[in-house]
C-alpha cells in the first residue's frame, strides 16, 4: 500500500494576513543578501577557509568603478547578484503574490534554510577546490569578460535566469487567474502550468541548480538540483496532489490527465 503523503512544510492553506510571519520572512531574506555580500566583501569566507588550512581564489581588484565602490571583483559581484535576485524574488512573492498565511515557524524555517544553502554556495565559490570562478576572475576584467570566458558559468547563470523567471512568472500567472471572480474554487492548468502541474517547483529547482553551478561548478550544481528534484517529487508534490484532489476533485483529475508532467516538462 502506498504511503500516505504527509504535510511537507509549516505552510498554512488559509488565506489571511500574517504580519508577524511575513515580517520574519522579509527580514531574513533581506538579511541574507547582506550576509552573502559580507562573506565576500569583508573576507569572512576566505578567512574561515584559510583558518581551516584551505586555499582561496585570488580574485582581481575590480576595474569597474561601480564594483570598486562595493569592493567586489566581477565574479564575487555575480555571486552577490544571485543572492540579491533570490531574496528579491522571495520578498516580491510574499508581499505581492501570496495570499496564504505565513506562519512564523514556517517563515523562520524557510529564511534560515535559504541562508544556509546560499552560504554553502558562497563558500564553495571561494575555495579553490570547488570554485567555479574562471581564470579571468583573477585578472582585471569586466563582468562580461568573466562570464563569457566560462561555459560553466554561462550554464549556471542561464539555468538561474530561466528558473527564477519561470517560477515567478508562473506564480503571477496563477494569481491573475485566481483573482477573477468567475474562477473561484477552480484549479489552474493554463499558461506555464500546462507544461507541468508544479511548474513553480520546477523553476525553483532550476534556479537553485544554476546558482550552485555558478558557485561550486557542475558536481555541486548537479547534487543541489538532484536534491531539490527528489525532495519535491517525494514529498512536496504528493502532499500538494492530495490537497488538490480533496479540494478540487474531478477538476484536478482532468488537469493531471491533460498535463502529464509534474515538475519539469519532458523530464518528470
Amino acid at each position: 500500500m502506498p504511503r500516505e503523503p504527509k504535510d511537507w512544510d509549516n505552510q498554512s492553506r488559509e488565506k489571511k494576513p500574517s504580519p508577524l510571519g511575513t515580517s520574519i520572512f522579509v527580514g531574513l531574506r533581506a538579511a541574507d543578501t547582506v550576509l552573502q555580500y559580507s562573506i565576500l566583501q569583508r573576507g569572512w569566507g576566505s578567512q574561515l577557509i584559510q583558518s581551516l588550512g584551505g586555499s582561496v581564489v585570488p580574485f582581481a581588484t575590480p576595474r569597474d568603478p561601480a564594483l570598486a565602490y562595493f569592493g567586489l571583483g566581477p565574479y564575487p559581484a555575480i555571486l552577490s547578484a544571485l543572492a540579491l535576485g533570490a531574496s528579491t524574488k522571495h520578498v516580491a512573492w510574499v508581499l505581492g503574490v501570496s495570499e496564504q498565511e505565513m506562519l512564523p515557524a514556517g517563515a523562520l524555517m524557510i529564511g534560515v534554510f535559504n541562508s544556509v544553502v546560499n552560504t554553502l554556495n558562497t563558500m564553495f565559490s571561494l575555495w579553490t577546490i570547488t570554485s567555479a570562478a574562471p581564470q579571468m576572475a583573477t585578472q582585471s576584467a569586466s563582468i562580461t569578460d568573466v562570464i563569457t570566458s566560462s561555459p560553466t558559468l554561462m550554464l549556471g547563470l542561464g539555468l538561474y535566469t530561466v528558473g527564477i523567471v519561470t517560477e515567478f512568472a508562473s506564480e503571477l500567472d496563477r494569481k491573475r487567474f485566481k483573482d477573477k471572480p468567475e474562477n473561484k474554487g477552480k484549479p489552474y492548468g493554463g499558461g506555464l502550468w500546462s507544461w507541468a502541474t508544479n511548474i513553480n517547483y520546477g523553476g525553483y529547482t532550476l534556479w537553485r541548480a544554476g546558482y550552485a553551478v555558478s558557485a561550486g561548478g557542475l558536481p555541486w550544481g548537479a547534487f543541489v538540483g538532484a536534491l531539490f528534484a527528489y525532495d519535491f517529487a517525494s514529498r512536496a508534490i504528493p502532499s500538494l496532489d492530495k490537497y488538490c484532489t480533496e479540494k478540487y476533485g474531478d477538476q484536478w483529475t482532468d488537469i493531471k490527465k491533460r498535463v502529464p508532467y509534474r515538475l519539469l516538462p519532458f523530464i518528470y
